[in-house]
């Protein structure tokens, strides 16, 4: 029988430790990562993201600028989970839709308000404004509040970012399953995609691991980012 476990993270927090407890207490026979082979490299090159659209060169330096206040990069716990998985001597896989896919499909389904919106909220937090800010603290590990308000303003953004993610990482899950021979797997993932992906992988009946969850086992209170 599949067994199946979804942990879900926040990239610019350090959350290495209980990342790290969780995976080992599963012993997966796999873990995957929402990463593209791409960002892999590139995560592991440690590259700056110096191409594409404006926008996400301006939520790339945000998300860096955040992380580098709290010493966790993006991609950090991504590192770790690969770590984890080489000590473990279990199968690694990179689940994700490619980056540059995603981007060209958002670019050219966005309509310009969003843009402009986006454009707006991207430099006015870049310069320290706005409702963004390293003070906010993230002691529930709940954003939901904060997802609905994105689908709101960003809805095509969303659709993009998210909601095709889940469905392409749901389907890599599965195929997983049926390809590797595997009976348990972990997935390391955004918060922003447990609940989308948890709905779409019902039938495995996967365990939950929150955000939350690996707060309790923290002692950061710092501000992030809805994690895509």
């Amino acid at each position: 029988m599949p067994d199946l476990m979804l942990i879900g993270t926040a990239h610019v927090i350090d959350l290495s430790l209980p990342l790290e407890k969780h995976i080992r207490n599963f012993n997966p026979d796999l873990v995957a990562l929402e990463l593209d082979k791409q960002r892999w490299y590139a995560l592991k090159a440690n590259k700056k993201h110096t191409q594409g659209p404006v926008y996400l060169r301006l939520l790339a330096s945000l998300q860096k600028y955040i992380s580098d206040s709290f010493g966790s990069s993006p991609g950090a716990e991504m590192m770790v989970a690969t770590q984890i998985a080489s000590s473990l001597g279990s199968k690694l896989a990179f689940i994700d839709k490619p980056v540059l896919q995603t981007i060209q499909e958002a670019w050219k389904t966005m309509p310009w308000n969003e843009f402009f919106q986006l454009f707006k909220d991207s430099m006015i937090s870049f310069v320290g404004g706005g409702d963004f800010s390293i003070n906010k603290s993230i002691r529930t590990g709940d954003f939901s509040n904060e997802l609905e308000q994105f689908s709101l303003q960003y809805p095509t953004l969303k659709s993009k970012l998210i909601d095709s993610r889940d469905i392409y990482m749901s389907k890599n899950i599965v195929k997983l399953f049926r390809d590797h021979n595997c009976e348990k797997i972990v997935a390391v993932i955004g918060e922003g995609h447990v609940d989308g992906m948890s709905r779409l992988l019902r039938r495995l009946n996967p365990r939950i691991v929150r955000l939350r969850d690996l707060l309790q086992n923290t002692d950061n209170s710092v501000s992030f980012t809805i994690e895509i």
